[in-house]
This record gives structure tokens, C-alpha cells and sequence, in this order.
């Protein structure tokens, strides 16, 4: 009795853990897009670049602004200063210290200045704007790219699913045709050696069952590190390829949009004209500056902390400054700058290149794809139809295991060569998407 009670115990408890253990997550493709771009680790840093370009435009436009310093000092004097004079009593015995001032003394002050003109000042805010721009193009390569790649590890999920449920219903196929070679052989109508083929068949599908669950599991592991779900959380895909081929584009068309569109070109377009920038703010070192100012001062003077003498000063005027000599450093800033400018000008026309590289290469998958789907249209059918054929013939005696297990592996090849076909498209076009960028605008920061 005891053991019986302790037995069940146990039984409850695991049901227990396992009622507790939360069902899969069950993700849309547009549901694991917005979690990576809320998560992703990539598109947090591009947004903290955004951030810390904004932060350098509202400072290029500080300098810009007028500058206001309060200043105040407190004097306790131990001993009071000492200034000499001639003797007025005896000229001829020459100087005596006198000394000034009282024990406390203070100062208050307000100073204002307002760059009139400075080359720099004015040429980097420009510079500080476009490097702004540039961050957020940046973001939306990022973005971009995380749409894409979030979009190929959800669609090579549905792909190892598609997969997984092939073999399973492979494996279903064999168990059956089994069960009903088993019933023939115990009837003394077919041979054993029929029975035994047909039992290492299905023994030969099952690793792959289970090969087949282990790819689904790791596929399913990449999207939740690539969308950075909690890797304790357990997911799932929800939706099927749908063979809604799009019209391939004219290629010279492809091209056209992704020189036109493409964030990472766009972001380095922009990273040349802050280089271009750049080089002025440095040239500016040889303009002088001009500057207002004016000064607000009030001091006063006591024995004691009571009946402070005090007296108030206050003047305006022009300042200039210009830089004549300083041993040629700004030539070399100049000269720097211009290395830079032509670097960034030469990495944008590589990228270019590559982009076109990308494009062309995307363009032969797209094509091989839907050729592929096409050729495989019927091919699936056909297989079936040999299927039902080979299990026609051999229950009528006129044909043979060989041709079911052949028909068999026909048919789930062309099963997977077809779900393949439709994969690659589906992955295809998100690489096409991502360099037109072509994903929705609401994922996208708009240029201020």
C-alpha cells in the first residue's frame, strides 16, 4: 500500500511540473520583426548613436549662441595690500608704502559674449546636421538588416518545420504500408522477405524523424538568439509558405532603386560630405573671429561685515582675434582632412560596387527560385499520383515493395525539393527588400 501511495505521489508531481511548464510562444513573422527591433543589440546601439548626434547639434549650435558667466570672490584680507608712493613730507627721501583697502572685500560679476564671426562656429553646425542625418541612415541600415536577417531565420524555421512534418508523415506513410504488408504476410499472401523490407524501411525513416525534430529545435534556437528573446522562453512558428510569386524585377531597375534607396549607401553619401565639412571647420582656422562683449561688475570693501562701500562697473565692446602664425598646424589639419574626404569618397564607391555585387547576385537567386517552384508544380503531384499508383499495383499482386519504397522517397524528395524552392525565394526577396529598402516605412526613423 505504501508503495502504491508513494507511486502516486510521484505520478502527480510530474504532472504537476509539466502542467507548469508554460506552452510555446507561438510567434507571426511581423510579431518576431518587432521583437528583434526591440531587443536586437545592433539596433540599441545605432539608436544610441542617433542619440549622441543629436546631443553634438544642439552643442555646435550652443557655440553659436551667446555665453553668459557669473563670477563672484571673497576676499578676507590678513594684512591689506601695500602700494608705494613718494613721500609727499620729503620728495627727496624717496618712497613709502601705503596701505589700502579694508579687512572684507568682495566682487560680483556678469560677463556676455557673442560670436559676430567665426568660420568654425558656423561651418560646424552644417557638419553636426549631416553627421545627424548620417546616424539615422546608419539606424536604418541596421534595421534594415535586422528586418532581413529576422525574416530568413523565421523563414528557415518554417522551413525545418515543413521538413519535420514530411518525415513525420513519411514515416506515417511506411507504418501503414507496413501494417498492411504485416496483415498480407500473416495471411500467407505476400513473402517475408516483403514484410522485413518493408520493416527496414520504416527503421531506416525514423532517424531521420529524429534528425528532422533536432533541426526544427536548432532552427527555432537561431531565430530566438536572433530576435534576443529569453533564451528560458519557448517559441514557435506560426504560417506556411504561400507560393504568391512576386514579378521579378527588370535588373537595371533593381539597380536603380538600390543606388537610390539603399541606407548603407545613403549613410555613407553623407559620411563624404561630413569628411567635405570637415575640411572647412579646419581651413576656418586661418578666417579671424569677431566677437561682442560686455561686462557687468560690482565690488565692495568693509572693516567689518556691516556698511559695505560698494561700487558698480560696466563696459560693452568688440574683441578680434586671428590667428597669424601657429607653426603651420592648421595646413596639416587642412591636409588630414583631405586624406579623409578622399577615403570616405573611395570606401562609398566600393560599397557601390558591392551593393551592385549584392543586387546581382540576388537577382540569379530570385530567378533560380521561381524557375525552380515552377518546374516543381506538378512534379509533387506527379509523385503523389506514382504513390497511390505503386500501392494500387502491389495490393493487386502486379507490382512490388521495390516500387512503393520507390515511389515512397519520389515523393517526399519532391516534396522538399518544392518547400525548398519556395524557401529560397522567400529568403531571396528580403535580400532584395533590405538593399531597395523596400520594408515597411513605419520600421524606419524619418530625417528631421
Amino acid at each position: 500500500m505504501a508503495k502504491r501511495t508513494l507511486a502516486l505521489s510521484l505520478l502527480l508531481l510530474v504532472m504537476g511540473m509539466m502542467g507548469l511548464q508554460a506552452a510555446p510562444h507561438i510567434l507571426t513573422l511581423d510579431e518576431a520583426i518587432d521583437i528583434a527591433l526591440q531587443k536586437n543589440k545592433n539596433v540599441q546601439i545605432a539608436r544610441y548613436g542617433i542619440d549622441k548626434a543629436d546631443a553634438q547639434v544642439s552643442e555646435a549650435l550652443g557655440n553659436a549662441l551667446p555665453s553668459l558667466n557669473l563670477s563672484a570672490q571673497y576676499t578676507r584680507n590678513i594684512q591689506l595690500p601695500v602700494i608705494f608712493f613718494p613721500n609727499p613730507s620729503d620728495p627727496a627721501a624717496g618712497v613709502v608704502p601705503f596701505r589700502i583697502g579694508l579687512d572684507n572685500q568682495y566682487s560680483a560679476g556678469l560677463g556676455l559674449t557673442q560670436i559676430l564671426f567665426n568660420s568654425a562656429v558656423f561651418t560646424g553646425i552644417g557638419a553636426s546636421q549631416i553627421y545627424y542625418r548620417a546616424a539615422q541612415q546608419r539606424y536604418n541600415s541596421v534595421v534594415a538588416t535586422t528586418i532581413a536577417e529576422t525574416k530568413k531565420s523565421f523563414y528557415r524555421a518554417m522551413l525545418a518545420q515543413a521538413y519535420d512534418t514530411i518525415s513525420v508523415s513519411t514515416l506515417r506513410n511506411g507504418e501503414n504500408n507496413l501494417k498492411n504488408i504485416k496483415a498480407l504476410f500473416d495471411e500467407g499472401l505476400v513473402a517475408e522477405y516483403d514484410y522485413i523490407r518493408a520493416q527496414v524501411l520504416v527503421d531506416n525513416i525514423k532517424p531521420t524523424v529524429t534528425e528532422s525534430h533536432a533541426q526544427f529545435n536548432n532552427a527555432l534556437n537561431a531565430l530566438q538568439t536572433q530576435i534576443g528573446a529569453d533564451a528560458l522562453d519557448s517559441i514557435g512558428v506560426s504560417g506556411s509558405f504561400i507560393e504568391a510569386i512576386q514579378a521579378i524585377p527588370d535588373e537595371s531597375e533593381a539597380l536603380s532603386l538600390a543606388f537610390k534607396n539603399n541606407f548603407e549607401l545613403k549613410a555613407a553619401q553623407l559620411a563624404v560630405e561630413v569628411q567635405d565639412e570637415f575640411t572647412k571647420v579646419y581651413r576656418s582656422d586661418y578666417y579671424p573671429t569677431l566677437s561682442a562683449f560686455g561686462n557687468y561688475n560690482n565690488i565692495g570693501q568693509s572693516d567689518s561685515f556691516k556698511n559695505f562701500l560698494s561700487a558698480t562697473t560696466s563696459n560693452v565692446g568688440l574683441s578680434l582675434s586671428w590667428n597669424i602664425f601657429n607653426g603651420l598646424k592648421t595646413n596639416a589639419k587642412v591636409e588630414q582632412s583631405k586624406a579623409d574626404y578622399e577615403s570616405a569618397r573611395t570606401q562609398y564607391a566600393q560599397l557601390k560596387d558591392y551593393v551592385k555585387l549584392q543586387m546581382l547576385t540576388v537577382m540569379n537567386n530570385l530567378r533560380s527560385a521561381v524557375q525552380r517552384i515552377e518546374a516543381q508544380t506538378s512534379t509533387v503531384q506527379q509523385a503523389s499520383r506514382g504513390y497511390d499508383i505503386a500501392l494500387i499495383r502491389y495490393r493487386e499482386g502486379t507490382g512490388n515493395l521495390l516500387e512503393i519504397n520507390d515511389a515512397e522517397l519520389a515523393f517526399a524528395r519532391a516534396k522538399v525539393n518544392r518547400v525548398q524552392s519556395i524557401h529560397d525565394y522567400y529568403a531571396a526577396r528580403a535580400d532584395y527588400e533590405k538593399l531597395i529598402a523596400g520594408f515597411d516605412p513605419k520600421y524606419f526613423l524619418q530625417v528631421k
